[in-house]
């Protein structure tokens, strides 16, 4: 297995186990998490990329993020490099929760 293909699998399983009923599916070539079926809304998705694997939340910009991990700047998108959200599964199973409750929010 590859190293990224073995991170990408490290971020799923830390998604799977933040207690939310969410479901998954390739989307946008990437595994993405949702709640209630709802694709438009999706909640986060794992990114392997040529520069690594991320875990990105859609609407990370409107997450309380305490712990400085989200990384990104635009309007929605926020990312998590796969070592830092590895070494704080606490933190990304809050921001997993929140991304739950804020998933059809939008900016003002």
């Amino acid at each position: 297995m590859k190293p990224d293909q073995a991170e990408a699998d490290a971020l799923a399983d830390l998604v799977r186990t933040t207690g939310e009923d969410l479901d998954e599916a390739i989307k946008w070539r990437r595994l993405t998490f949702t709640a209630g079926g709802d694709w438009h809304h999706w909640v986060c998705a794992v990114a392997v990329t040529t520069r690594g694997v991320n875990l990105m939340f859609h609407k990370g910009a409107l997450l309380d993020d305490p712990a400085r991990l989200l990384r990104g700047e635009g309007r929605y998108l926020r990312q998590i490099p796969s070592a830092a959200a590895l070494e704080h599964p606490n933190e990304v199973h809050a921001l997993v929760r929140a991304a739950v409750a804020r998933q059809t929010d939008m900016l003002d």
